[in-house]
Order: structure tokens, then sequence, then C-alpha cells
């Protein structure tokens, strides 16, 4: 699909930014440090765009539609292709591969016992706790733990996580990490997941930090999950071109980094900044429009409990919650 050519992109607005500096509008025309300090500019208004500051007609940590994609994640099962053979601790895999999860998010048990997963020495090797783990066994299995990562561009969940539509099953609800560790203090069952809960893995701060999902009971099988996050995304480049948002925000988006290009080479907000806040308002009011219209909920109770869902509604079986309805006097 082509790209509206009242877009904005990459090279248009280093162009502007270049032009305003008094350098150019021509990238050849640049020395090496004239376009480093362009870019400077150009990513702190991406930055300030993306993240537009609160002000009047602005509500205060505004978040824009298009930030906010929807996606899906699989859930992991249990695995257990294959013929085992364990000696001194070492388990070699026959007519299958060890998942590429087994050591940071796996258990192994044989015969009823669980064994602690020191290294995933290869697809077919894996090494466990226990010198005198010694067996030819079929009755063994690799569960998950139940929790796995989320994207690395993820922020944040802003939804519960939804079933494939042919599934007729409610909503895996969103809880606190403390509720969900309640929940697995009381069984680590496996089952189709109820409840979800999202924190942040520790960090090296080698790289950025990460989220990850846990789920409760853990999956015994690989569900499609969909969902709506909080996305996070990259600088513009030259590869890299066209910035979110689409058509419609370009000129905000010019304005954005004309105005930290002020800010930033001339110690002063002028007219850009003027500019910038004018049409960042109405942008907002634009965004608001184009997104879908939320009533609230229609019932009370809070999601969570594990008895239950979301409160007094109640979960059958087969996933159905029912309640009455009254019309003209009938009650069904």
């Amino acid at each position: 699909m082509a790209e509206s050519t009242l877009s904005t992109n990459y090279l248009a607005l280093i162009a502007d930014i270049g032009g305003f500096l008094g350098y150019s509008r021509t990238v050849a025309d640049w020395s090496t440090a004239q376009a480093e300090e362009i870019d400077v500019y150009l990513q702190a208004g991406l930055r300030q765009f993306y993240y537009p500051p609160s002000m009047e007609g602005v509500p205060d940590g505004y978040e824009w539609s298009f930030m906010n994609p929807t996606t899906t994640i699989d859930t992991i099962a249990a695995y257990s292709t294959g013929t085992l053979e364990v000696a001194a601790g070492i388990c070699t895999l026959s007519d299958g591969v060890w998942p590429l999860w087994a050591q940071t998010h796996g258990k192994l048990t044989i015969d009823s016992t669980v064994y602690a997963i020191t290294s995933r020495d290869s697809d077919t090797e894996m090494t466990v706790v226990g010198d005198d783990v010694t067996a030819g066994e079929d009755d063994w299995s690799l569960s998950h733990v139940g929790y796995q990562d989320l994207p690395d561009t993820l922020g944040r969940v802003l939804t519960d996580f939804y079933f494939e539509t042919e599934t007729y099953s409610p909503s895996i609800v969103v809880v606190s990490e403390a509720r969900m560790l309640a929940l697995l203090q009381r069984t680590t069952d496996s089952s189709r997941p109820q409840f979800a809960a999202v924190r942040y893995k520790d960090s090296a701060q080698t790289e950025g930090q990460r989220l990850e999902v846990m789920w409760w009971p853990i999956p015994d099988a690989v569900y499609t999950l969909t969902y709506r996050y909080e996305g996070y995304t990259g600088s513009l480049t030259a590869v890299r071109k066209y910035p979110l948002g689409g058509m419609k925000y370009s000129a905000l988006l010019k304005e954005s980094c004309l105005s930290m290009a002020e800010l930033q080479a001339n110690d002063e907000r002028g007219i850009h900044w003027e500019s910038f806040v004018r049409l960042l308002k109405g942008g907002v009011a634009m965004d608001q429009k184009s997104g879908g219209r939320y009533f609230g909920p229609m019932g009370s109770g809070e999601p969570g409990d594990a008895n239950g869902f979301r409160g007094s509604l109640t979960r059958h079986g087969c996933g159905q919650t029912t309640y009455p309805v009254t019309y003209k006097d009938e009650t069904w």
C-alpha cells in the first residue's frame, strides 16, 4: 500500500531542520557535526510528539491511539515428545528436541519427581540437578513454569487477553502480581488460563528493562491470545523513515522538531513552539474522535476473584456467563 504523498518522513524532517538552522536543505552539504546536531533535534522532536507535554487542551500523560497497537501471544504448553535416557544428571532425548525455554522456564518431571534444570547443552541434551538421576523412562514431561517474556517494544498491557474468536471462552483478566502469587500458592495445576499478571523482569542494565506475563492456571495447551498494549518505537532513520501517526500529524511533528531546534540551538521558545502548541491541541482533539467510545463496565464487582469471574457474574463450566433479562414484565 502506497504511503500518502502528504506524509512527512525522515529526509523531509531533517531538511526542514537544516533549513531552519541555516545550514541548507541539502543533506550532502552538511558536515558530520551538522548532521549529528540535526539528528539530535529530530529525535528530541519525535519524543516530544509521541509523549506530548500537558497543557490546556492536552490531558496529563496523553496517549495517542496509534501508540497502542494490538498483537497476539501464544502460550507455551508442556513438552513430552521423544524418548528420554538419563545418566549422571545428563538427560538425552531421542526423536525430540529440547525447547529453547527449557533452561530458563522449564521443570523436568521424571516418575513424579521434579528436577531443577541447570543447562540446555544442545537440542538433545540437558543437565539437571542430581548426579544420582539415572533412568530410561517414558513417564516424563517438561512443563513450563507459567510465565513468559513479552515483546521488547511493550510498555504495558492495556486490556485483558482474549482467546481466538472461534473459542467460546471469557477473556483472561489481568490482576496484580500479588493476587497472582496468591493464586499460584493455591495450585500450580495446568488448565485453560483465567488470570494474568504483568511484571518487570530483573535487569543488569546491559539492555532495556523488559516485562513478562504470568498465567494462572498454567497453560495446558498453546492458546493464541489477542491483547492491546502501549508500544515503544525507535528513532527515525533513512531506513525507518516514516513516523507513527501517519499523514494527518505531519505538520505537528515538523513543528515539534523545529521547536526543539529552536529551544536547544537558540535557547528560546518562539514561533515554532507556538505553532506546535496550537497543532497539538487540534491533533489531540482529532485523535480522541478517531477512537472507540468506552461506556464503562455494565455490572459491578472487581476482577481477580478465583472463585468467580468479575465479581457477581457466574462462570460455568463451558465459560458462559448468564444472568436474567426482563422485558415487558417477562423474565428469561
